[in-house]
Parts: structure tokens; sequence; C-alpha cells
């Protein structure tokens, strides 16, 4: 497939690219339900937030891609991230993922809410990041994320207990927006250009995607 590639180095310009294909959605009267991710793409979803028009926002619905597992508040939380760093929009439904309960309790809760709203929603639609290693979301190469049958998935890490979405949760999303800047994310770039496993760069599953468009500062397209 031809990828839609945008070049730029512009924060602002991919904000408005996103609130504007989220406000159109809402415009239309259809429930929408926007995944979110933590890392870089933080900031630019802060500034996404604030282009959501308040007067709709009782129609859309917000959740993570993915979560580090902890206490409510813990410091490498994503969601708790995003708090600090400004993002809120009065109106809409928020799926935090953690809830001070253990981690059975946690996925039945959260697979549970996640059900309810991607049958719910009209259009749903996702901002996704990609490692140095070919990772999006919480789904990282030759783990068992990549196989899971389940909308969320949980295993260990060095670092910690990831929960993420799943493969089988991004193909049913409408619209995703990759947000890939910095020399560290060229080669996993050059390698989506490519048709490779999933397997070896967990990123390819975007292409699934009826509508991908991929943000980047790497100018060698």
């Amino acid at each position: 497939m031809n990828l839609n590639i945008k070049t730029t180095k512009d924060m602002k310009e991919v904000a408005d690219f996103v609130a504007s294909s989220i406000n159109k959605k809402l415009e239309e009267g259809k429930k929408v339900l926007w995944f979110v991710s933590g890392g870089s793409a933080i900031p630019m979803e802060v500034l996404v937030a604030k282009k959501i028009k308040e007067k709709l926002s009782d129609n859309l619905v917000v959740a993570l891609v993915d979560e580090r597992y902890g206490p409510v508040g813990h410091p490498d939380s994503n969601w708790f991230k995003l708090e600090i760093a400004g993002f809120k929009i009065k109106g809409a439904k928020m799926i935090p993922i953690l809830i001070n309960k253990n981690m059975k309790e946690t996925i039945e809760k959260t697979k549970d809410i996640m059900t309810h709203e991607l049958n719910k929603a009209k259009y749903k639609i996702g901002i996704f990041g990609i490692g140095i290693d070919g990772h999006t979301a919480g789904i990282l190469p030759h783990t068992i994320a990549l196989k899971s049958n389940d909308i969320i998935c949980t295993y260990d890490t060095d670092l910690h207990s990831r929960i993420t979405i799943t493969p089988k949760t991004i193909e049913k999303l409408d619209e995703a927006i990759l947000y890939a800047m910095g020399e560290s994310k060229w080669a996993s770039i050059e390698l989506l250009k490519k048709d490779i496993s999933i397997e070896d760069e967990p990123a390819q599953i975007l292409k699934k995607v009826p509508l991908l468009t991929i943000f980047t500062d790497y100018k060698k397209i």
C-alpha cells in the first residue's frame, strides 16, 4: 500500500488535523471513540483536547492505547502523565484503565467498558507512536500481545506490567494517526514502508486501518 505520509515538525499542524477529524464526526452526530497514547504524543494530544468543541464533547469517549499497571497516579502511568500535562475535555467520557484493583479485576473492568464503547461508537480513531524496535501501543515485538484474541491483554516486561489494546482492537478502528518525531524513529518508518511481519515490527498492523496518516519529520520519503 502507498502510505499517506506528511512530513512536518509542526505539532500544531498535527493537532489541527486530528481535532478536525474528531470534530467533523461529532458535528455529524456520531459517537466517537478516541484512543490516545503516552510518550511524545502527549503534548500534541493536549493541544487536540483544547480544540474539541465542548458543545459536542458529550458524544466523545477517550481511552488509552496502553498503560503501565500500578496504583492510580503512579509516576509511570500514561494517564497520569496526560493529566499533569493538562489533558482534559469537559463533558467527554474518560476510560483511564487503572482503578486501584488487582490486575485481574482491572483487566475485566477495562475489557467490559471497552467492549461496550467499541460496539457503541460510530467512529473509532487512535493516535499511535512507534518505537525504535517497531512497537506501537504496548505491543512489543514477539510478545503475546500480537496473538491475543482479546481486545486488550497484559504481560510483563523488564520494567512494567503492561496493559495494551491488541491488533484485534486496532483492526476495528476507522482511522489511525501515527505520530513519529525524532531521528530515532526514522529507521522504523523506513521498515513500515515495507511488508514485513508484525512479529518483527508490530506497527505494521496500523496499515490494516482504513485511513492511516503518518506525521513525521523524516524527509527521506
